[in-house]
């Protein structure tokens, strides 16, 4: 006996079968996703197990990314995307193999988009867990005018590794936030004002709460000055930021859930330059900010000063008239590996001695705090100069430590069937 769509009666059977086992798995995710799973749900931090450390191939920022990869792929994973229509995966093989990076760490993943795009920090996906596995991606909306299509890009990933997919349309980058993976996230107020100007703070707020899972928000008031926007206008002086207008990493970042790292001028150095005391000024108002703080569960944090590092002073032309500008220096702009953690150097032969003693102060600092990873420093003053640092050009990938019972049945019985 033939039923419809040509299938024996034991491949009805079984055919009847899977769609019952696939009708229950999406039902159970789907109320999941609605009740009591959906509050548990939330992002892993970076110093969390990991799976993979993401980085989007631009060729702009070629040299800088080839060292940033040689160096973690040595002992940790990284998944390297590229854009299909501009870059084919065999010449950044041959490139690898020049290099001799260790391909076996190495995944290339492919994405099709119009341009190219570095800073994966700011679009790219936040993977959510819970306990027992269960994993979905948040996005929010991308706000760099010029690089819209990027708001596909989480899209694609998602699409790919077959994981639900959730949009906020809030704007948000990921420099702009920082979160213990416990609950407790640091935001800056100008800059999510800046981005979300039709919003209040209320609102905003409210909104981390519900696509991140995050309990306790805490409200910095301005970044450091080296990342103002250049068009608002000279910092002091003459002097101009040269920044996206204050994301939280480029002077603020969770070490643990409980411990904070924060930048700190080196009083000997408010005597180099006026500028610095205005860096001092406003790192120190949140220091008090995050002094008084507590985290999700009512506990003080530890605050830990690192060495803000030295500040760049290139010359431009503004109108007309002669000016100066200020690339986004900074420590605290770091990656985070499993084993590894890469800080940005700014020593070069040549150079006062005073930014090698910088140097040697961060990496002791780093060495200190994390003492279970391997300090690496790269010189990221290109990426400065752009705006952003080694942090934004990467985004993580956390392990999953427990895979889903449900998924983990479901896939048994779907290989039973085809068996």
């Amino acid at each position: 006996m033939k039923i419809r769509a040509g299938l024996t009666e034991p491949q009805g059977l079984r055919f009847c079968l899977l769609v019952f086992l696939s009708s229950i798995f999406f039902f159970v995710n789907a109320c999941k996703e609605g009740s009591e799973a959906k509050i548990s749900v939330s992002p892993m931090a970076e110093f969390d197990p990991q799976e993979s450390t993401f980085i989007c191939w631009t060729p702009t920022f070629q040299e800088i990314s080839l060292k940033l990869i040689q160096e973690i792929a040595e002992v940790d994973h990284v998944t390297l995307f590229y854009n299909q229509r501009n870059q084919q995966p065999e010449e950044l093989q041959k490139l690898f193999k020049q290099r001799k990076i260790n391909l076996k760490n190495v995944t290339l993943a492919p994405f099709k988009l119009e341009k190219d795009n570095i800073w994966i920090r700011d679009y790219g996906p936040i993977i959510m867990q819970d306990e027992e596995g269960y994993q979905e991606m948040v996005s929010f909306h991308y706000h760099h005018e010029e690089n819209q299509e990027y708001n596909l890009f989480s899209e694609q990933y998602a699409t790919k590794m077959r994981i639900p997919f959730m949009r906020s349309g809030m704007f948000s980058a990921g420099g702009g936030r920082e979160i213990n993976g416990k609950g407790s996230i640091i935001l800056i107020e100008g800059h999510e004002k800046y981005i979300n100007p039709d919003l209040s703070l209320e609102e905003i707020e409210n909104e981390y709460k519900q696509q991140l899972n995050q309990k306790n928000v805490i409200w910095l008031k301005k970044g450091i000055p080296q990342d103002d926007l250049f068009d608002n206008g000279p910092v002091i002086d003459n002097i101009y930021g040269n920044g996206v207008h204050w994301h939280v990493d480029e002077f603020c970042r969770f070490a643990d859930a409980q411990t904070i790292l924060l930048a700190q001028v080196d009083p000997a150095d408010l005597a180099l330059d006026p500028f610095y005391q205005v860096v001092h000024e406003r790192l120190e108002e949140s220091y008090q900010i995050l002094k008084n703080a507590r985290d999700q569960d009512g506990k003080p944090f530890k605050i830990i000063r690192v060495p803000q590092a030295p500040i760049i002073f290139d010359q431009g032309n503004y109108n007309g008239q002669p000016i100066f500008y200020t690339p986004v220096t900074s420590y605290l702009n770091f990656v985070l590996t499993n084993n590894l953690v890469v800080i940005p150097a700014y020593y070069n032969p040549g150079d006062p001695d005073f930014i090698r003693q910088k140097d040697e102060q961060a990496r002791k600092a780093f060495h200190e705090v994390f003492k279970s990873r391997k300090v690496v420093m790269i010189n990221a003053t290109e990426l400065n100069y752009s705006g952003g640092g080694l942090h934004c050009i990467t985004m993580h990938k956390p392990k999953v430590e427990k895979r889903s019972k449900l998924r983990l049945k479901f896939n048994s019985a779907l290989k039973r069937l085809k068996g």
